[in-house]
C-alpha cells in the first residue's frame, strides 16, 4: 500500500531534491547550533518551546514548492524544521496534490 502524498510525481518526472535534514537529535549532546552544516537538538521538545521562543536559524528554503526553515528554542535549544503552510504557488504538483485532498475531504 502507497503513502498518500509520499510520491506525487512518477519516478522519470522527480527532480533531485536535497531534503538531507541538518538537524541530529541526541540527548548525550550538548545543544548546538553550527548552521548550515549541523544542528544538535534535544530528543524531546520541553515546556519553553513554544513559537514565542523559537528563533529562525539561516534563510527560508523551498523546495518542489514547499517553503520551509529551521527554528530553535532559545532557551533549550531543541530544533525542528518547520514548514510554511503553502498559500500560492507555481507548481503544478502541488496543485494537483490539494485538488486531490479537497476532493478526499468533501
Amino acid at each position: 500500500m502507497r503513502r498518500i502524498g509520499s510520491n506525487l510525481r512518477p519516478a522519470e518526472q522527480k527532480p533531485q531534491r536535497n531534503l538531507r535534514n541538518i538537524i541530529r537529535y541526541s540527548d548525550d549532546e550538548k545543544p548546538r547550533n553550527d548552521y548550515p552544516k549541523r544542528i544538535i537538538s534535544p530528543t524531546l521538545p520541553k515546556k519553553c518551546c513554544s513559537d514565542r521562543n523559537r528563533e529562525l536559524v539561516g534563510n527560508i528554503r523551498e523546495i518542489d514548492g514547499f517553503k520551509f526553515c529551521y527554528k530553535i528554542c532559545q532557551k533549550c535549544g531543541h530544533a525542528v524544521r518547520y514548514f510554511y503552510p503553502a498559500v500560492k504557488t507555481n507548481d503544478n504538483t502541488v496543485r494537483e496534490y490539494r485538488a486531490f485532498k479537497r476532493y478526499l475531504t468533501q
